[in-house]
């Protein structure tokens, strides 16, 4: 099996539901299902983030009229429905399913048309990236992908082949950041980036709930869940 890693890399303006992304840094999406043949695609995706900012992606991924998995500048006559099959204050589970989408300048339509059927995607959005994991039983002819993907590619699109190799480990595993609340995986990162679990401790609980603008309470229980998912994810890895 060969593996193919793909990045995108959004400027501010270019894509609706990658500026929701890049405003709101703590925002993760990824696909826990996804399947593509040559004229349609059907995906299920999993995203947390702060509720406001869920809100206007919930609005942006329902408006038909915007093709957000399109790169170039052309007129895409892709029907897209969207249904959410969850939701809470701060998390989403998305079905989207496309018909014709060989008008869609994409990532899946053109490793499918390139590749051909049997591949397996994988695709997570955070920040101003968008990376797109490709798995397939067959060779990669990498060189005429690639230049099919940047042909009239929008500006303010950056396109990386990162990784063209033989497959090491693929994600199969259940837990993923998606499955953490974001309001545990905000305290967490948090302290992480305030030096809470350096040692010395660079900050103490009081001093990161203050940071936080949280009750001291609220914040060792976030950590601590955070911690136990943490230990459970370590404990499970192979």
């Amino acid at each position: 099996m060969r593996e193919l890693v793909i990045e995108l890399r959004y400027q501010p303006g270019v894509d609706s539901v990658m500026d929701i992304f890049i405003e709101n840094k703590r925002m993760i999406s990824k696909t826990i299902n996804f399947s593509v043949t040559s004229q349609s695609l059907w995906r299920i995706d999993r995203i947390t983030g702060p509720a406001e900012a869920l809100d206007r992606l919930e609005a942006t991924l329902f408006d038909s009229t915007d093709c957000n998995e399109c790169l170039t500048d052309e007129t895409c006559t892709t029907e897209w429905d969207h249904e959410l099959l969850t939701s809470t204050p701060t998390s989403r589970t998305v079905y989207t399913h496309g018909v014709a989408i060989d008008d869609c300048h994409s990532v899946p339509h053109l490793a499918t048309e390139t590749f051909g059927t049997g591949l397996l995607f994988e695709a997570k959005r955070r920040d101003s990236r968008y990376i797109w994991r490709v798995l397939s039983p067959t060779e990669f002819r990498a060189g005429p992908f690639y230049e099919s993907l940047r042909a009239g590619v929008t500006d303010g699109i950056e396109i990386r082949l990162n990784q063209l190799s033989e497959l090491t480990e693929w994600e199969d595993d259940v837990l993923s950041l998606v499955d953490l609340s974001y309001e545990q995986r905000h305290a967490l990162e948090t302290a992480v980036e305030q030096g809470y679990y350096e040692t010395p401790r660079e900050i103490n609980t009081a001093e990161l709930a203050d940071h936080l603008d949280l009750p001291r309470s609220t914040v060792q229980y976030r950590l601590q869940r955070a911690e136990a998912w943490v230990a459970k994810l370590f404990v499970d890895s192979p």
